[in-house]
């Protein structure tokens, strides 16, 4: 009954109420998700199952919610400790093992072709100042049919090499000119090319991820997956440059503030401004002089940020 009872006294912490409990192992709580003026919530601290009964958020594991709560480290390491598991290490390895592969019509562009689809997609990488180093590098390729017909496909990988992720971008006039993968948004983007001992910095898509260069890393999107911001922690990263386009300063603070929810040991945040070009257009030169010349944001700036967004 200890383990049992410490599980409802984190609970009440992390949902902030106080729950009513009955047989023993289930706790009913008002439910976060949909806000409901009754008890609906109920979580089995036996089986660690949760659901609403209202708006049918649920979920296997009381981790689980806590991810979806968006819930700060501290209450991991105790909801762990409790029931004798190491998040850190644990649940990176889980989240790193999602099943990936790239489009069956993918053909690598570092092999020479004389169709036209491959000298339109050089064309357009040309264009975009991608270099054969990187198209090595990275392994970027196209397709001529399939679902990603006449479009890059720029690859990520995870640190054992295996494909996690990709973005595909249209070389022809189209409405929709990039492409994802139905997959979650877990893993951590070009991961096989990070050194968590040096700054890392957040990207919006693979172009600008390629313009960077120094360990950048895309978020395909504006917001932190749970596997990365789990590796930021457990890695112990000691700087992380933001760097987003004017029109995602907001997502960009909402970033400032899971690192911020997640962190054990200090992290220097530096939101790296644009102005009006992203850092495919600004090129390698002028983004690492924007990134060098940044300065860490404190709270402060937070809220000078939040109060003019």
């Amino acid at each position: 009954m200890l383990k049992e009872s410490q599980l409802f006294s984190l609970l009440d912490k992390v949902l902030t109420q106080t729950s009513y409990i009955r047989k023993g192992e289930e706790a009913v709580y008002y439910c976060p998700f949909c806000s409901h003026h009754k008890k609906k919530l109920e979580i089995n601290v036996r089986t660690q199952e949760w659901h609403c009964w209202i708006c049918n958020a649920r979920g296997r594991t009381i981790s689980s919610l806590f991810y979806k709560l968006k819930t700060k480290a501290q209450y991991f390491d105790e909801l762990y400790k409790i029931i004798g598991t190491d998040w850190k290490r644990s649940d990176v390895e889980t989240i790193n093992k999602q099943i990936c592969s790239l489009p069956d019509e993918f053909i690598p562009l570092w092999q020479p072709s004389d169709t036209t689809d491959y000298g339109l997609a050089m064309s357009y990488l040309n264009k975009r100042n991608v270099s054969m180093d990187e198209i090595i590098r990275y392994n970027i390729g196209f397709c001529e049919s399939g679902i990603y017909e006449k479009r890059v496909v720029i690859p990520s990988y995870d640190k054992d090499g295996n494909i996690n992720f990709f973005a595909a971008r249209s070389y022809v006039d189209t409405f929709y000119k990039y492409m994802l993968p139905p997959w979650p948004k877990t893993m951590i983007g070009f991961e096989l090319f990070v050194n968590w001992n040096e700054p890392i910095t957040l990207v919006e898509g693979t172009f600008d991820a390629l313009a960077v260069r120094n360990n950048s890393i895309p978020l395909f999107g504006t917001t932190l997956s749970l596997g990365l911001k789990l590796a930021i922690v457990s890695n112990n990263v000691k700087r992380v440059n933001v760097v987003l386009d004017n029109d995602a300063l907001s997502q960009a603070i909402d970033i400032y503030d899971d690192i911020e929810d997640l962190q054990i040991n200090k992290i220097d945040i530096h939101l790296v401004k644009l102005g009006d070009k992203d850092p495919s257009v600004l090129g390698f030169e002028k983004t690492q002089e924007l990134i060098f010349n940044s300065k860490a944001f404190d709270f402060g700036d937070i809220i000078r940020a939040k109060l003019n967004s």
